[in-house]
This record gives C-alpha cells, structure tokens and sequence, in this order.
C-alpha cells in the first residue's frame, strides 16, 4: 500500500481509514488486509473505517483492532443508501447511537457518524460513551 510507505516518508503521526461494504474494502478486497499492513507502520497511531454502513461496524472494528494492534477509528453513516439513478438517499437509516457500546467493547477508541448522521445522532453518541465512561 503506497499511502503507508508516503506516510513513513513524512515522519507524521496519521491514522489510516478505510470505507467498506461488508467485511471488503470498497475496492473487493479484505478489509482486515488491508488493517494488518498498518500493523508495523509506526507514524501510523490508529486505524478504522468510515462511511460504512452501521450493521457491519463491530466487525470490521474487531477486525481493525485484532490484525493492526492499534486504536480504531469508526465513523458509519446513517445506513440509508444513495440511489444514483434518482439522485436521492432511500431506505431508512439504521444508525443506532447505542451501539457505540459495542464497537467500544470491539476496540474502538475514536467514534463519530459519517454521511447523513445528524448532531442529534452525534449527540446521542457522546452521550452513550460519557455514560459508559460512568459505568
């Protein structure tokens, strides 16, 4: 992966986040390949996704922290999908700020929402998290 080899060229502290469908990148590969090359990259700190859908958040972040050994970066978005022939989202979104708890539990360090996740949602995150900081 060039952008890794950049990223120790430039002796600068990145994290490294991918988009997903399922457990692949959006390119059909293995996401957890492409977690395990951030492995040994040391200006490389973390490691995620983003703009996945949020059904498959827990697993890519276990996957992200068991082949990396780093934090993990989760940012779904609101798992409606864009239909380009209507040039519109469609389908309700799955987006459930609870589950944070879970990609926490997962090994997620660093969370947010992606597309189409609103400050409401975002509020409802950092609140879930503050409360299990609590707990």
């Amino acid at each position: 992966m060039s952008a890794l080899l950049e990223v120790e060229q430039l002796n600068v502290p990145a994290w490294l986040s991918i988009s997903c469908d399922g457990i692949r990148t959006r390119a059909g590969e293995p996401a957890a390949d492409a977690f395990a090359m951030a492995h040994d990259a040391a200006d490389v700190f973390a490691v995620g996704v983003n703009c996945i859908a949020p059904r498959d958040a827990s697993e890519l972040v276990e996957r992200a922290a068991t082949r990396s050994g780093k934090p993990v970066v989760v940012y779904p978005n609101s798992g409606e999908r864009w239909d380009a022939q209507h040039h519109a989202w469609s389908g309700g979104g799955s987006f459930q700020p609870t589950a944070v708890a879970a990609w926490v539990r997962s090994g997620a360090r660093l969370v947010g929402g992606c597309c189409r996740v609103s400050p409401a949602d975002i509020d409802a995150l950092a609140a879930t998290v503050r409360a299990g900081a609590r707990g």
